[in-house]
């Protein structure tokens, strides 16, 4: 009776597994590799003994890429871009990222300047074997990609700044504040990266499908990975880095392109032309009307095209489909109803 029972429920068990059809008809080549999960973060000793940690796309042939995240970010901020890895992959860009001293896997080291950073990032372009790599970077990235530029233009093909920001001039109100004052400031907001990371409700990302998960999980590593639960001393040197003289970029002959919101209030359109005034080769400004600080993830395409050459070209939805244009035509689209950007930025957005 036991053995006729065991039996019965093999029979059962196998029918239920069998109730519905199979979810694909025939069970092709499964992979040999995983996919991956997000860039890692890797660890490089410098031959001063300091710990650099650093990300890298690291795709063989294709175009290297500095890219400098905003204020408080960490080695894996480059990752709330990858909306659009299939359009990079694409275009073959590889994207490395160097961390900031206090943030993410990087320990809070005192005294640490802008001089350490440029020797950290070229410790891990030597390291990575790159002699040359376009420069991007985003709003608080701005000021740290100057001081790179400044040290090493013969190694720049191209520089991009989004919404970036350069040195405060010396009569900014937040230059005036000391350590505490901006401690007090800044410590809640570091405490809640869903605060730190808080887009508006009109921001053109909620288009973008889980972009505030990942960018409050971008506030969790920058501000919680490694233990430090919230320390906001990073955040405060970083901004008082900010305050000081900006670098001579007289020597940065590669050509640089600037990305601007005209209705940006953290980084202004006066911001972008103090950019234009210092770089002697500028040969785009885009200036987006009645756009914010978001500009930096509502044109990653055409920045994403800008860096990998084809600058010439304008990235548009037309007809429900995302092209890439010469300029003359792109203007002729936009009068007839093509909108900027690859055809998901038409969308409504999700929720």
């Amino acid at each position: 009776m036991k053995i006729l029972s065991l039996t019965l429920a093999a029979c059962l068990l196998a029918s239920a597994a069998h109730a519905e059809a199979p979810s694909v008809a025939k069970v092709g080549d499964l992979p040999a590799v995983f996919d991956d999960l997000g860039v890692a973060v890797q660890t490089l000793k410098t031959a001063d003994g300091r710990t650099v940690h650093f990300t890298d796309t690291g795709e063989p042939g294709f175009r290297p890429v500095l890219f400098m995240g905003g204020t408080g970010t960490s080695a894996r901020a480059f990752e709330m871009t990858e909306f659009l890895k299939s359009m990079r992959k694409q275009l073959k860009l590889r994207f490395i990222t160097v961390e900031r001293n206090g943030f993410g896997d990087s320990p809070i080291r005192a005294g640490w300047g802008y001089a350490d950073y440029v020797a950290e990032v070229r410790a891990v372009l030597d390291h990575l074997q790159v002699q040359r790599a376009s420069g991007v970077a985003i709003s608080g990235g701005g000021p740290y990609m100057a001081q790179v530029a400044a040290a090493m233009p013969e190694r720049l093909i191209s520089l991009h700044l989004l919404a970036a920001a350069t040195q405060r001039p010396p009569e900014d109100a937040v230059c005036k504040l000391s350590a505490d004052q901006l401690t007090a400031f800044m410590k809640s907001q570091v405490q809640n990266p869903k605060t730190w990371w808080g887009f508006p409700k009109d921001s053109p990302t909620h288009k973008i499908p889980g972009f505030a998960d990942r960018a409050y999980d971008e506030g969790a590593r920058a501000f919680y990975i490694r233990g430090q639960m919230g320390d906001p001393a990073p955040e405060v040197a970083e901004v008082m880095r900010y305050c000081g003289p900006s670098p001579d970029l007289s020597a940065v002959k590669a050509p640089a392109f600037i990305y601007q919101g005209t209705a940006d209030t953290l980084v202004t359109v006066e911001t972008a032309e103090r950019w234009k005034a210092q770089l002697p080769n500028v040969v785009e400004m885009r200036l987006y009307p009645g756009e914010g600080h978001d500009v930096q993830y509502r044109h990653w395409d055409q920045l994403l095209l800008d860096v990998a050459g084809h600058a010439d070209l304008t990235v548009l939805c037309a007809s429900g489909r995302s092209l890439a244009v010469p300029k003359a035509q792109a203007e002729r689209k936009l009068k007839a109803g093509a909108t900027l950007g690859v055809c998901a930025w038409a969308k409504p957005a999700a929720g």
